[in-house]
């Protein structure tokens, strides 16, 4: 099999499995606020300055392109997702050719798309997109071991823009370094060219975020941005009660047959460069709580390329192609008519909000932030995120008190307040007074999505009965 045939069937497989969820506009509430914070910067906001997150400007500028694309800017987001993650499928076929058969590397690729719809990667999460510079300079750093080709310079670039994409990226940024440095060292034995070499791959792998750092401090915000993207990451605490252990062994569960199949490849083809890198992703992994299923998605590259070995053999590829098939239907793929539901009642609730709020700003609170996007609403805070105000793990580590905020908010009379409700989060402070505010000028008119929608009312009209609301 040729790696052009290889390369068609992956895209073609792409389009087959991500069809189903693309321009759904509830996903996941991650990219829902990239796309928010993409839509802004085109309206002039700065993000960490007008408009908060911690995320890494490169996740936003990414979002701020699909925005700048014509059409639906959902559609938009997801068809980049969907070419990232073709073009790193087959990046990892290419790559798993250099110790496997055709057969085990094209099947190792479509091993990573079946996974990523497990994982939470059906959208536009950061690692589909982080994944694709992480594989390409897995493979130029390999190679340039090998002494293939060199381009110690391009991997380690490559790695900083996927730390510009996601922080996590550091931990397989820093193997690809240390992997070079030694193959540097094996073959000069000279400490001053190692010294050069590693000062020259330190500098090519923060390259992009000394980048971002110039620009924020060149308009006057460089504080701003190295408090949302660097100390902020460092404030998050732990949520009591978390879950913590179900999730990792839900994630283990899932994660059961392939990671099998990566250790039966490694055990039949030893590769100490694939062992450190599936090592190191592991390692970086399980070092950043609270295990979310999209957190595990960058396990997928060196998972993949690892297995493809065993995947050589038609009972291992029968194994695969039984326990994502498996899994798939049991995870409710291909969502038949979520996709269309989904947007119909994003767009009805949007009208809803929209005959009310009349020229105020929309207040979401543990609702999705599609529907500042869905409303065009103006934003009544710099916080736009719905947890960030409310969730225990974000009290100290947005530069603010967010109870505080929210009482700030509240204030200032928003016309229509849209909640949705977490168990462990009703005796916040934040959530307490919303539901003060509610109870007292507030009368509920929509439910839908989880959300229910209430409408400030004027002085002279009375509360409404906790059961005079109607669904839309």
């Amino acid at each position: 099999m040729t790696q052009r045939l290889s390369w068609l069937i992956l895209i073609l497989a792409a389009v087959a499995l991500r069809l189903p969820d693309i321009g759904n506009p509830l996903i996941d509430v991650d990219e829902q606020m990239y796309l928010l914070v993409g839509q802004r910067m085109w309206e002039g906001a700065i993000p960490y300055v007008d408009i908060w997150d911690r995320k890494p400007i490169g996740l936003f500028l990414i979002a701020a392109a699909a925005r700048g694309l014509p059409g639906d800017p959902v559609v938009a987001y997801h068809l980049l997702a969907l070419a990232a993650a073709a073009a790193t499928a087959g990046l990892i076929a290419t790559m798993a050719r250099r110790h496997a058969g055709a057969a085990g590397a094209l099947v190792a690729g479509l091993l990573y798309f079946v996974w990523l719809e497990l994982l939470g990667g059906r959208g536009g999460q950061s690692p589909v997109f982080y994944d694709l510079a992480i594989v390409a300079a897995a493979m130029l750093t390999r190679d340039t071991i090998a002494g293939r080709r060199r381009a110690a310079i391009p991997a380690m670039l490559l790695a900083g823009i996927a730390l510009q994409i996601k922080p996590t990226a550091v931990f397989e940024g820093c193997f690809f370094g240390v992997a070079l440095l030694g193959a540097t060292w094996h073959r000069h034995r000279n400490p001053a060219r190692l010294a050069a070499a590693a000062a020259l791959y330190a500098a090519s792998a923060l390259l992009p975020t000394i980048a971002a750092a110039a620009a924020y401090a060149g308009m006057g915000h460089g504080g701003a941005w190295w408090f949302a993207t660097i100390e902020s990451i460092f404030l998050r605490q732990a949520t009591p009660g978390d879950p913590i252990a179900a999730r990792l062994a839900g994630v283990a569960l899932v994660l059961l047959v392939p990671a099998g199949l990566a250790i039966r490849g490694l055990v039949a083809r030893p590769d100490r460069f694939l062992t450190g890198w599936l090592a190191v992703a592991v390692v970086g992994w399980l070092l950043v709580p609270p295990y979310f299923n999209h957190y595990a998605l960058p396990l997928l590259l060196p998972i993949a390329v690892c297995a493809a070995a065993a995947l050589d053999r038609r009972a291992m590829q029968a194994l695969a192609a039984v326990a994502g098939g498996a899994l798939l239907v049991f995870s409710g793929y291909p969502h038949r008519g979520d996709t269309a539901d989904t947007r119909q009642r994003v767009a009805t609730l949007a009208r809803v909000i929209d005959r009310m709020r009349g020229q105020g700003c929309l207040f979401l609170v543990q609702a999705p932030p599609a529907l500042y996007d869905a409303t065009e609403s103006c934003l009544p805070t710099r916080y736009p995120f719905p947890f960030h105000l409310v969730e225990a793990s974000e009290a100290r580590a947005i530069g603010i008190d967010p109870t505080q905020e929210v009482a700030r908010i509240l204030a200032a009379r928003p016309p229509v307040i849209a909640i949705g409700d977490i168990p462990r989060n009703r005796r916040r402070p934040g959530v307490i007074l919303v539901h003060r505010a509610l109870a007292r000028h507030y009368r509920a008119v929509a439910r839908e999505l989880g959300v229910t929608v209430y409408r400030r009312m004027s002085a002279a009209a009375p509360p409404a009965r906790s059961g005079n609301t109607h669904g839309t």
